[in-house]
């Protein structure tokens, strides 16, 4: 009675899927797809019909013991409830619209198919396996059908003693078919080869790995023979194959836990790879411990063993931790704050830092501005879409790293500003960085009443977005001699240009136009931003003020100094202030530099260093989770990332508050609430 149960539950459930995977017009409403329903089902679309008809056939012939058929049973219903489950998962977010519902009733239907069968087997006795096998009893039910087997027979006698090469040639032919399948009737996509080779290797290793456990759990081929000796080898490779599918089955989880977009072939292939990899050695190392009879011989091998055990559980609390919700600083100010992005073109001016020449500057412009306390909304991703992709270059680039769609802005995606003008802040980032890093300054100047634009100098940040393609570097935008005068002037004049750029369009951006005050804009800047904030206020006659956070000053204002107000705050001990203890040539220049400008300046320019500060506590990666040792790598020093920013924000807000809105700064004035924090002469 379980059998015919099985065998009908079998029926069922090869009719719904074949009909909602091959029969296109149904398959374009099916609720189930993707992780990890696309592995699961590659594997028991093809299983479950085999296996079926296989049971049948022993039946019939008469020769199986009981035992090898529930047995059989036993895992084409496992098939069966793999892909119930895996399907179910995928319509819980919702199912829309009448198609879905019915194809929803279908899958109950197969569900409950299952459960007669299933308790069918839980009562059954024992399922001992005899020595009797399935192609066996194929091949007896096809002589009795008149089918002449003398070729197979012999053919049989080959794959029994030679079964894991077995196993490699019939997954490979099979996998061919069902790539030939694939290319007849959806094609293959722009590049049909490297697709159809992906889907043969990849769906032969799938079935290599399907097939080897069956065999010695059915006794497809036989009774598996006893071997004297574990082939270390053999298992480790077993085990690379085994991690295919499930790293295929779950490659989008993966991918966001990683920061590892996968968007072509090319990189799921090195993701299978990488996971591949690290099993055969994982289990490697175990087998070859487990086999090691000799206590040198145990050792030296356990040795790597323990090496691997603890760099993978490291790797693994990292990428855990990368992942958990992390909140940037709160905003200190009265108004809520909203931020939107734009796309600007300078159609007056030729790059000079693009790859191609003749192409007018783009640049990519964030607005943080003042909304009215209180407004609701989405928050705005703190990397959208492809800006995610920013990372410091790393050996590994973004592990260890948090991850940024972890990270949760304070901000309002499109909301609308909040009544009133405000005063305009053009923010630039330090070299290689982007807008998005310095959302933390952003979003407390925005709460205090500024419109923030903060600009990405297009070739010259690691990366930038324009028109949803990702942006890259260039040898002109990033030059290596940029310590050297001439190539940091050269290069300022297009930050410079930049810089000046946006304080003008913004005075005529649709949303921003009837609520930004551009005409007396504050210059601020970290790093290169820094020097970009000091001369583009030294150009601009309306300029009313310019702050420097860590950066070394470049520039004709250098020698003919400035005649606005000007905040300059530094790192603990960092030259760009003028007042370090120079431990190179190149430092000496940065703070001779610095003294230069305060030299030749008529405007007042206040300076400060925050003790425990690095260069990257100015920016966000103060306070986004980074890991021990890639921590090391970044210029971050022992002050509490918050508390730092914090700190940095309050002399850059009263900063602007004095020169823009004529309110007397207490912290200029001397107050010193931040023992941190080292006032300047």
């Amino acid at each position: 009675m379980a059998l015919r149960w099985c065998t009908a539950c079998a029926g069922l459930f090869t009719a719904v899927i074949l009909l909602t995977t091959q029969v296109r017009a149904v398959r374009a409403y099916s609720p189930w797809h993707q992780d990890p329903y696309d592995v699961v089902i590659s594997c028991t679309e093809l299983l479950v019909p085999a296996l079926a008809l296989a049971i049948a056939v022993r039946a019939w012939v008469g020769r199986a013991p009981s035992g090898d058929l529930l047995r059989g049973a036993r895992v084409l219903l496992a098939a069966v409830g793999a892909t119930a489950a895996t399907c179910w998962a995928s319509v819980v977010p919702g199912v829309r619209g009448w198609q879905q519902h019915l194809l929803v009733a279908a899958l109950a239907v197969v569900t409950l198919s299952a459960v007669p069968p299933a308790v069918a087997l839980l009562r059954a006795r024992p399922a001992t396996r005899a020595d009797t096998d399935w192609v066996e009893d194929l091949l007896t039910a096809a002589e009795r059908v008149g089918v002449p087997i003398v070729w197979a027979r012999r053919f049989a006698e080959v794959l029994r003693r030679h079964r894991l090469v077995a196993a490699v040639l019939l997954a490979t032919a099979v996998s061919g078919c069902l790539a030939l399948g694939e290319a007849v009737g959806d094609g293959l996509g722009p590049r049909p080869l490297q697709a159809a080779a992906f889907r043969v290797v990849v769906g032969a290793v799938l079935l290599v790995a399907l097939l080897i456990p069956l065999d010695a759990h059915l006794g497809l081929l036989g009774p598996a023979r006893p071997r004297r000796r574990p082939l270390v080898l053999r298992a480790a490779l077993y085990g690379a194959a085994a991690s295919v599918p499930v790293t295929l089955a779950f490659r989008a989880g993966i991918g966001r836990l990683l920061d590892y977009p996968q968007e072509t072939l090319g990189d799921v292939t090195r993701l299978l790879a990488c996971f591949a990899g690290i099993v055969f050695l994982v289990t490697l190392l175990v087998q070859a411990f487990r086999t090691r009879r000799r206590r040198v011989s145990r050792v030296l091998v356990g040795l790597p063993l323990a090496l691997v055990v603890l760099v993978a559980g490291y790797l693994g609390v990292v990428t855990v931790r990368r992942v958990l919700p992390q909140d940037l600083p709160a905003p200190t100010g009265e108004y809520g704050v909203g931020r939107t992005m734009r796309e600007w073109t300078d159609t007056n001016r030729t790059d000079t830092l693009a790859p191609r020449p003749g192409l007018p500057r783009e640049l990519a412009v964030w607005i943080w501005y003042p909304t009215s306390r209180g407004t609701r909304g989405p928050r705005a991703p703190y990397t959208p879409g492809a800006w995610a992709r920013q990372h410091i270059p790393t050996p590994l680039p973004g592990l260890g790293e948090g991850s940024f769609a972890s990270v949760r802005t304070r901000a309002i995606d499109g909301v609308g500003p909040a009544p009133g003008r405000f005063p305009l802040i053009v923010l630039a980032p330090g070299m290689g960085l982007n807008a998005p890093v310095f959302s933390t300054l952003a979003q407390d100047l925005a709460s205090h009443g500024y419109v923030v634009a903060s600009l990405t100098p297009t070739y010259s940040a690691n990366l930038t977005v324009l028109r949803g393609h990702a942006v890259t570097s260039t040898p002109a935008g990033k030059p290596d001699d940029i310590d050297e005068e001439e190539s940091a002037d050269r290069l300022l004049d297009v930050w410079t240009a930049d810089a000046r750029f946006v304080a003008a369009e913004i005075a005529h951006d649709a949303r921003m136009a009837g609520y930004v005050d551009a005409g007396h804009p504050v210059y601020a800047g970290h790093s290169f931003g820094g020097a970009t904030a000091l001369q583009a206020c030294h150009d601009d006659p309306s300029c009313a003020g310019a702050v420097d956070l860590d950066g070394a000053v470049h520039g004709s204002v250098v020698r003919t100094g400035l005649r606005a107000p000007a905040l300059i705050v530094g790192g603990e001990n960092s030259c760009i202030t003028g007042a370090c203890r120079a431990a190179d040539p190149g430092d000496q220049g940065m703070s001779d530099r610095t003294r230069q400008l305060l030299a030749k300046s008529t405007g007042p320019i206040w300076r400060y260093e925050i003790a425990g500060t690095g260069h990257f506590n100015f920016t966000d990666y103060a306070v986004i989770y980074l890991a021990a040792p890639i921590r090391a790598l970044f210029p971050l020093e022992s002050i509490d990332g918050a508390r730092g920013l914090r700190i940095q924000d309050a002399y850059v807000i009263q900063f602007a508050d004095q020169v823009t809105r004529h309110r007397a700064s207490p912290l200029l004035a001397g107050d010193h609430p931040y023992p941190e924090v080292r006032v300047l002469p």
